[in-house]
């Protein structure tokens, strides 16, 4: 494509972008699907776009797209339902990682009659769900606080969670360790975990102090953005889930006035609207690209995985549908809200990049990983998009119902 071409290209998928975002708040249309579907008429089908092209960029667009994201979406969620939400999401998603990769790795076992610890790895590839496609569904869904917190919250935990467990088990086949991996698992997850919330929060508060002296700066918007990206860097190099970092310095940043009462401090910043309207922009920016690139990446080289992927997404599905009502005792609220929960099961980028590193390695059926994992991934989005089409129109209605039943009985 020449510098021309790109341009036009690039007009192109903004302008489709916005009209999809713009179905999606209008009659719920899911704007994924349409980016989705754009990328792959674009790609695989006309051949406007060569894939080959774009994966040399791939690293930067899906790091890029991951961090704005979570920040995003950190900046969106609210203190008070954060902090109530984090038991059950973290429950949801240790629970549904374990009881996802269970149900996987048994079902490529039998099924495709892989060797155990092939199938152990392919289950951590896609045992949990990607930030970067629940969260855009998420906010654009009317749903309430507590269920959007509880699935922002899991997505952030299981991008990292994901990545761990996937690269310590590919170690123990590549390496050829022995004995027990828990321990090992443990250990990698605790430390990426700590790294990030540490800094997250230490870098949220003192990033708000330093706005209180750059405040009605015209680029402090910007600024901010860059330390984001710095400071992401800086917690990667450390071995720590930038994940985490990214959306606990953005709670922190959304919530200035709360902290600054939690913390009983008089000194504090709250994000102005100039600020989020510009990061809001960055988002469907890179949001728009994100998920028209997922499109181009989707082949279907070898047609006899993509019946057994497409089963394997509905394994998937099953699991949620058990795992979420465990995870949901005693909160009338979350069991009439199955529906979403469990359908929000979207892999996304977490699977993508595992899979990619699974290609450079010598172990068994490597090049099937990442064949599978986007199969899996596509399946799963389009699950998530129709599902929260329909359960969040329905919860609306109950919602509407029982507002009507109150006023009245009063």
């Amino acid at each position: 494509m020449t510098a021309i071409q790109i341009l036009g290209f690039l007009g192109v998928l903004f302008v489709i972008g916005f009209i999809g975002d713009y179905l999606f708040k209008k009659i719920s249309f899911p704007d994924i699907l349409v980016l989705l579907g754009l990328g792959y008429v674009a790609g695989p089908v006309l051949h406007i776009v060569d894939p080959a092209w774009v994966a040399q960029a791939s690293p930067i667009i899906a790091t890029l797209s991951l961090v704005v994201i979570l920040f995003n979406g950190g900046l969106g969620l609210e203190f008070s339902q954060a902090r109530a939400s984090a038991p059950r999401a973290i429950a949801l998603a240790l629970l549904g990682i374990g009881a996802s990769m269970a149900a996987a790795t048994a079902f490529v076992h039998f099924v495709l009659d892989w060797e155990l610890m092939n199938s152990l790895l392919l289950g951590a590839i896609v045992g949990g769900t990607s930030p970067a496609i629940v969260i855009p569904l998420i906010g654009r869904a009317k749903v309430i606080p507590q269920v959007s917190s509880i699935l922002q919250i899991e997505s952030a935990m299981n991008g990292a969670l994901v990545i761990v467990i996937a690269l310590v088990i590919l170690e123990v086949m590549t390496v050829g360790a022995t004995g027990n991996i828990g321990p090992a698992i443990a250990k990698a997850i605790g430390t990426r975990f700590l790294i990030g919330l540490g800094i997250g929060g230490a870098a949220g508060f003192a990033w708000l102090w330093v706005l209180t002296f750059i405040e009605g700066e015209l680029y402090d918007d910007i600024l901010t953005l860059a330390v984001l990206f710095l400071l992401y860097l800086a917690v990667e190099s450390l071995q720590g889930s930038g994940a985490i970092f990214a959306i606990v310095f953005g709670l922190i940043l959304g919530n200035g006035t709360d902290f600054a009462r939690f913390m009983r401090t008089k000194r504090t910043i709250e994000i102005h609207n100039t600020m989020m309207k510009f990061h809001s922009q960055i988002y469907f920016i890179v949001k728009t690209f994100f998920f028209a690139y997922l499109g181009l990446m989707i082949t279907f080289d070898d047609p006899n995985v993509i019946v057994p992927s497409i089963a394997l997404s509905l394994v998937l599905l099953a699991v949620r549908f058990i795992v979420v009502p465990a995870i949901s005792i005693r909160k009338r609220s979350l069991l009439a809200r199955t529906g979403i929960l469990a359908t929000m099961l979207p892999r996304g980028l977490s699977a993508a990049v595992v899979a990619e590193i699974v290609v450079s390695s010598s172990i068994p059926n490597a090049r099937l990983y990442p064949e599978i994992a986007i199969l899996v991934i596509v399946t799963t989005v389009v699950i998530s998009a129709v599902g929260i089409t329909i359960f969040a129109r329905k919860s609306a209605n109950q919602d509407s119902e029982t507002e009507g039943e109150v006023r009245t009985s009063d």
